[in-house]
């Protein structure tokens, strides 16, 4: 139910998720241009690959609330994912990799 105080801040909400939209693909972009060589990274460890992901996510100034947002999945499974991604479902993992700028990649 949306009550008149509720609606300017849906609005603000909304523009503020498209402002940090067009930032991760301005930075992405950036990085695309800037790095000509593909690096690889091999997951050896979940654990550090959860805290990587966080890293990330500092590194572009991105609040949990904000991915929360911006993902729809929530604070506590986000820190979930972030100490041991292991724990959530790889649909989680995919959509919080999206929401970095991080593609995900299966090697046979």
């Amino acid at each position: 139910m949306n009550t008149p105080a509720t609606a300017p801040t849906l609005l603000k909400l909304d523009a503020i998720s498209e402002a940090i939209d067009e930032l991760r693909h301005e930075l992405a972009r950036s990085d695309a241009s800037s790095k000509e060589v593909m690096l690889e990274d091999h997951i050896h460890s979940l654990d550090v690959f959860g805290a990587q992901l966080n890293t990330r996510r500092k590194a572009l100034g991105i609040e949990l609330a904000t991915l929360e947002l911006q993902t729809g999945v929530s604070l506590s499974t986000l820190k979930r994912l972030f100490k041991d991604p292991a724990q959530v479902k790889f649909a989680t993992v995919y959509s919080v990799c999206s929401a970095l700028g991080i593609k995900l990649c299966a090697v046979k």
